[in-house]
């Protein structure tokens, strides 16, 4: 699992965003693997992580300054690799 952070405002560019329900399911999961020590914390890491094919999901925050950070990891999405974004 990969999360990344960022600052408190959200941009209004990101979309879509998580409900309520699907942001407390994602909650749970990022502190069960906090919990593991599983979470990377990084643009660079989720990367990696993508390209060797170890992430199962990557969780991107709506706050991050500036958006375009997180633009470069949506092509990576694995679609020729199996993995689902």
């Amino acid at each position: 699992m990969v999360l990344l952070y960022a600052t408190e405002t959200v941009n209004p560019k990101a979309y879509p965003l998580a409900d309520s329900q699907l942001t407390t399911t994602l909650m749970d999961l990022v502190q069960q693997a906090a919990n593991y020590k599983q979470n990377k914390k990084d643009a660079n890491e989720a990367t990696k992580t993508l390209n060797r094919g170890v992430s199962e999901f990557v969780v991107m925050t709506a706050d991050t300054e500036p958006l375009e950070i997180l633009l470069h990891i949506l092509p990576l999405n694995g679609s020729n690799r199996g993995n689902e974004c």
